[in-house]
């Protein structure tokens, strides 16, 4: 009996072990750790785990895949060490802003970790039936995760926090790829990377039919990468840039005015909070000129042209007369949509005269956060939706035009820098520069705001534009198509600053073809497992 139960536990802590490590390495190479070499290897043990522990039959078959129940363990333990590492800071925004207690918003937290993990057990389910001795294997294996991410953008309204090639936010080379596949095509590479050397660690044969492929694909990249970096930076240093790639400079201001979460959103700090941004913004004014301001997402925490706040609305107006400038607003805006009042989490555009010379909408809302889906289940945590209302999705994404310019740009609020698909849009617009404005200070000092704008500095290198970035807290800068950043916040610092910035309206293989890569994936998996289906019926 205790042999029994000594193998039994044998063969659940092990994976258990196993997938905790692959976790750890994962949660390592994001932020704030930033370790992102454990990217490149973050997969392997888990993978090692699963070719090498099948056992092979005696009369020299294929390989019998591991164990359902390991793989489960391997694959969950995986997910929660790596989704903690991503969304950990979630239990305390849920306690804090959403008035939950400490159970509840340990529980809550939980719940959408156990989700994540349910990504990489599929992936590892479907490897423990790919046979080690195809070449293809490591091919495979990166296009079923790459997919995977994917899938988190859109099932349950989308949530692709942190993926795996967020990690290489700090990787000049490597980041390039992404004016070419998005994001997922750096994600694939590591998993293709981490693929290849679980396979020749758990076979050691056929070695230069499955390593050269991969070094040869992952040298190629690299070039393009250097190649595309030394480009833009070239183009960035240049005293005039071509035509066709470039419009004038622009000197954008930034204000980040640090107002508190618990403090934001109390109507008696309306007054208070809109002096606050008027005097910064005049201090940045009074030292250079600027050609436009930018307010962080609902930095006047009001219906900005309700006539109940119209003594606030009038010093923003008098503001952009005064500092001859034109100032991109967020606010709130009350309309109706059949009929029904509906508010909006909007961005104004003021031209010099104080006048609204147009306005974006935020689209993609955060669930849970601005709107409560499914209410007859999350009733519970409506508390966090009160705390800065419940909001309607705008119509759509549209690009404004600079007053008395010949500039457009894009505005994407928040959460939507996480999606890939928005900013393209916006390109795809004619945006030549792109403007995210958020509010992290839910997230206080924890590493979502960083991680936050890791996601981000894709999103330039993805669309070849040029990214301000104006929080309410931190973190404000500037991304430059290449996905450098420059003039970074410190967290709940109060700045006032200016950027340089060059608008940039040549559009990448990515703008101009979306994700074809992700199209690519998905016919070559079809591909292969039909030519599967078709040997496994020849033998039969």
């Amino acid at each position: 009996m205790h042999g029994v139960l000594s193998i039994a536990l044998r063969g659940s802590l092990i994976p258990l072990l196993v997938g905790g490590l692959s976790g750890a390495l994962f949660a390592l190479s994001i932020p704030n750790s930033d370790i992102q070499l454990f990217a490149w290897i973050s997969l392997l043990p888990c993978l090692c785990f699963t070719f090498a522990a099948g056992s092979t039959a005696r009369d020299g078959g294929e390989r019998k895949p591991l164990a359902i129940r390991q793989t489960l363990i391997l694959g969950i333990s995986f997910g929660i060490v790596s989704g903690f590492g991503r969304v950990y800071w979630l239990a305390g925004t849920l306690e804090r802003f959403g008035h939950l207690s400490r159970p509840e918003a340990l529980l809550s937290g939980g719940l959408l970790i156990l989700y994540l993990s349910l990504y990489p057990a599929f992936f590892l389910f479907v490897c423990r039936r790919l046979s080690i001795r195809t070449p293809l294997l490591p091919w495979i294996a990166a296009a079923v995760w790459t997919l995977l991410e994917w899938a988190q953008t859109w099932i349950i309204t989308g949530f692709p926090w942190e993926l795996l090639g967020y990690s290489q936010y700090l990787n000049r080379p490597l980041r390039q790829l992404a004016s070419l596949t998005g994001v997922y095509g750096v994600s694939f590479v590591l998993v293709l990377v981490n693929a290849g050397l679980a396979q020749l660690l758990a076979s050691r044969r056929r070695v230069l039919a499955t390593s050269l492929p991969i070094a040869a694909i992952v040298s190629a990249i690299m070039l393009y990468g250097f190649s595309r970096y030394a480009s833009l930076t070239s183009e960035a240093s240049s005293a005039s840039a071509p035509p066709s790639t470039a419009s004038a400079a622009l000197k954008v201001g930034i204000i980040q005015a640090s107002v508190a979460q618990d403090v934001k959103w109390r109507p008696d700090r309306a007054r208070a909070i809109t002096q606050r941004y008027a005097d910064l913004t005049r201090q940045l004014a009074s030292r250079e000129t600027l050609d436009l301001v930018v307010f962080p997402e609902t930095a006047l925490p009001y219906w900005f042209r309700d006539d109940r706040f119209s003594a606030y609305r009038e010093e923003i107006e008098q503001l952009a007369r005064d500092v001859s400038a034109p100032i991109l607003v967020g606010s709130l805006e009350m309309g109706r949509i059949e009929g029904k009042p509906k508010v909006f989490n909007r961005a104004f555009l003021l031209d010099r005269e104080g006048e609204v010379a147009g306005y974006s909408d935020k689209v993609h809302l955060v669930p849970f956060g601005e709107y409560l889906p499914m209410p007859w289940l999350f009733q519970y945590l409506e508390g966090l939706v009160a705390e800065s209302g419940s909001f309607a999705s705008g119509a759509g994404h549209k690009v404004l035009s600079l007053p008395q310019g010949v500039d457009k740009i894009g505005v994407f609020v928040c959460y939507e820098s996480i999606f890939p698909s928005i900013p393209r849009a916006l390109a795809s617009l004619g945006a030549a520069l792109l403007v995210n404005t958020t509010n992290d200070a839910w997230f206080g000092r924890t590493a979502a705001p960083r991680q936050h704008l890791s996601m981000a500095v894709f999103r330039a290198v993805e669309t070849g534009r040029p990214i301000v970035r104006a929080a309410n807290t931190g973190i404000s800068c500037a991304i430059s198509p290449a996905g450098d950043i420059s003039h970074a916040t410190q967290l709940f610092e109060t700045s006032a600053f200016s950027v340089n910035v060059v608008p940039r309206s040549t559009p990448t293989f990515y703008v101009r073809h979306g994700d074809v890569f992700l199209v690519v994936c998905a016919l070559f998996l079809l591909g292969t497992f039909a030519a599967q289906r078709r040997r496994q019926r020849g033998r039969a």
